[in-house]
């Protein structure tokens, strides 16, 4: 008889080759959604649960079985890869329980058991396994536990729980306070945390054609403010998905407004037209000191998302999260 891992492999191989899930499957997704039929990922994502739940009752049931390794990696990469951590949560608590399991499968276990708690509305205890977490984490090597409270951030930021959110970078900080960047970063995103729920700053801009804005004249609109850089890689790998949400939601009062940190004028107006961004950018260097000073904005990439009613309702979300909070901010009636 075959092992579990086995059969875990065998079923889903085909499948992982395909569902690497771009920008224009997910605009496919929408188009099945308004047909009322289940989308090729929804299809995947439904195995998968039930393979995740197959995976926890195997572990269970065979305790000393010879593949537990394997039926760990397997559904701790699938479920981060489909964002479905929440349904892994029973594998990575088994997965961190076990005296027999590799010790680099650890990190990832604890990442996916903070992220799903958190998704799965368990933000107070995805916090307390957070700090759980930080307690063997060596001051030099932070990367992973700074990835994962960005994660968590995220979650507390569309839960609107903001206080949570700052309260995970100050444990992170106080944890780490040896490393200077860290505690620059957490720092930085505290404060500009502290504008959420608050009235956007306004700040008069001038894009790349001349055309005069402000942020009070997109009331009525969902707007986002994206700090970046042409220098900077971390902003340009979120253009294709930023590219994809204004596409799918422009036509719904969806608006985003770009502040270039760029010396020179010439290149973003060229990587504009590369780029094919739609959206307005500036570039003005005053008028972009203004914005950052107001925005409390010391690192790039930064990014405020400002609801219908001209408050600013998260901050740093990236991905699925910032399409899932623009989806909610687009539904809230106008003001």
């Amino acid at each position: 008889m075959k092992s579990l891992a086995t059969v875990l492999f065998l079923t889903v191989a085909a499948l992982t080759v395909v569902c690497h899930l771009d920008s224009t499957a997910r605009a496919e997704d929408a188009a099945s959604a308004k047909s009322g039929k289940a989308t090729f990922r929804e299809t995947i994502v439904a195995r998968h649960r039930e393979l995740l739940r197959d995976a926890a009752k195997y572990v269970e049931q065979n305790p000393t079985a010879s593949d537990l390794d394997d039926v760990y990696v397997w559904g701790l990469e699938n479920s981060r890869r489909l964002g479905i951590e929440a349904d892994a949560v029973p594998l990575a608590e088994k997965c961190l329980q076990s005296p027999t399991t590799s010790p680099n499968l650890k990190t990832p276990a604890k990442q996916v058991l903070c992220v799903g708690l958190a998704k799965s509305g368990r933000l107070n205890d995805a916090i307390t396994a957070f700090q759980d977490s930080l307690q063997t984490v060596r001051f030099n090597a932070a990367g992973d536990s700074l990835d994962l409270a960005v994660e968590l951030v995220g979650q507390a930021g569309l839960a609107g729980e903001h206080a949570k959110a700052r309260e995970i970078y100050g444990t992170l900080r106080n944890r780490l306070g040896l490393n200077p960047q860290v505690t620059e970063f957490c720092e930085n995103r505290m404060k500009k945390l502290e504008l959420a729920e608050t009235d956007a700053p306004e700040i008069d801009m001038t894009d790349l054609s001349g055309k005069l804005t402000n942020v009070s004249s997109f009331k009525g609109k969902v707007l986002l403010i994206d700090f970046w850089a042409t220098n900077c890689p971390p902003c340009l790998a979120e253009f294709p998905k930023l590219k994809q949400l204004y596409a799918d939601y422009h036509q719904q009062g969806f608006e985003i407004v770009g502040l270039s940190l760029d010396e020179s004028r010439e290149i973003v107006e060229a990587f504009q037209a590369r780029a094919q961004l739609p959206w307005q950018l500036v570039n003005e260097a005053e008028q972009v000191k203004m914005a950052r000073e107001k925005y409390r904005v010391r690192t790039i990439p930064s990014l405020f998302l400002v609801g219908r009613d001209g408050r600013i309702a998260n901050v740093d979300l990236k991905g699925n999260d910032l399409r899932q909070a623009v989806e909610r901010c687009l539904k809230t009636k106008t003001p």
